[in-house]
């Protein structure tokens, strides 16, 4: 069956960079290498080349999303059909997110691995207050978060992160800035 394509529109324009797509690739690898076989995506400008290589590898499941929450409920369901999920999504729609997380993942279980942009981490100048809060509030939410920073700890912190998620049955998150995904 042939992949379908997501239209991007104008952030198929954006982050064509070699360094971006090697960071994507190695983000991908981590995934499969953690035992990741679902992904739901949200698009992104900084993630276009992440949400692309997860598109067009024959080993994922693909689901785009509308809304960040949406993508919760499709990941529990998906976990309960026997897979490891994961999200990609921005802070901005983690926090748009987290009833949903609250009540779906946390209240029965389900991990789920959250890969979430760090926009407003430090040297991102936009996006300051909402990357204040992104940690507080996870920490607030009882489940544990990692920030990649460097592109050789992908593949540890990834098939940890999954560990942890399994072991705990909670979601995990990895706070992916903008050095790692290789974006300026």
């Amino acid at each position: 069956m042939p992949r379908r394509r997501i239209g991007l529109g104008k952030l198929e324009l954006e982050m064509k960079s070699q360094e971006a797509i090697e960071a994507a690739a190695a983000i991908v690898a981590g995934l499969k290498n953690a035992g990741v076989d679902f992904v739901a995506t949200l698009p992104d400008e900084k993630m276009v080349e992440l949400i692309r290589a997860v598109e067009n590898d024959a080993d994922l499941k693909h689901v785009p999303l509308c809304r960040e929450e949406e993508g919760i409920g499709i990941c529990a369901g998906a976990y309960l059909a026997g897979k490891k999920t994961a999200i990609i999504m921005q802070n901005a729609g983690f926090l748009n997110s987290c009833n949903a997380l609250t009540t779906t993942s946390l209240q029965f279980q389900i991990p789920i691995l959250l890969l979430i942009y760090y926009a407003g981490d430090i040297g991102d100048r936009g996006f300051t207050t909402l990357g204040a809060v992104t940690e507080p509030v996870i920490q607030a939410m009882g489940f544990r978060s990692y920030v990649l920073r460097k592109s050789d700890e992908i593949d540890d912190i990834l098939r940890g992160a999954q560990i942890l998620a399994d072991d705990s049955k909670k979601p995990v998150a990895v706070l992916l800035t903008k050095s790692v995904l290789g974006v300026k």
